[in-house]
């Protein structure tokens, strides 16, 4: 279930550091705990990431294609649409999805936060953005931002 699936401050601090491409050694001498004590604790919150990112996908029937907990990213296919669908999960953002093929943004109430929390994820991600690439409206937004975050995504 999801409220299992949240990660502890502790192991939040230590997922992101990890996902920083932080070493184990090097966590634990940043936390002040054993590389051990981060093997044992990033274990555990690779699966609640990694339930977290089903749950969602299961949820809104999506079928999976890809998932790295390591980098918080499912890739799945929404057969009732027939389009792409992105779920991430993310220090700033939690658990979000994106309906990768959805691109008109320019009716939606939505468009700045969307934006803001897209460039968020590329930001977290460490995906640099072109001037260019930071205006362009969240669904082009999302294609240049995923396609860089999932290996083999076409934009």
């Amino acid at each position: 279930m999801l409220p299992q699936a949240y990660l502890t401050d502790r192991q939040l601090e230590i997922w992101s550091l990890r996902f920083k491409g932080l070493s184990k050694a090097e966590v634990g001498r940043r936390l002040g705990i054993t590389r051990q004590a981060v093997y044992d604790a990033e274990k555990y919150t690779l699966e609640k990431v990694e339930a977290a990112l089903l749950h969602v996908a299961e949820a809104s029937r999506i079928e999976v294609r890809y998932i790295d907990p390591t980098k918080g990213i499912l890739h799945g296919y929404d057969p009732a649409t027939e389009s792409r669908v992105i779920v991430t999960f993310s220090a700033r953002n939690g658990v979000q999805t994106w309906h990768y093929e959805q691109p008109d943004c320019g009716s939606c109430t939505w468009v700045e936060s969307c934006k803001q929390r897209l460039l968020n994820e590329a930001e977290e991600r460490e995906i640099m953005l072109s001037t260019e690439e930071r205006v362009l409206p969240p669904s082009s937004l999302a294609h240049v931002i995923f396609s860089k975050a999932i290996p083999g995504l076409a934009p």
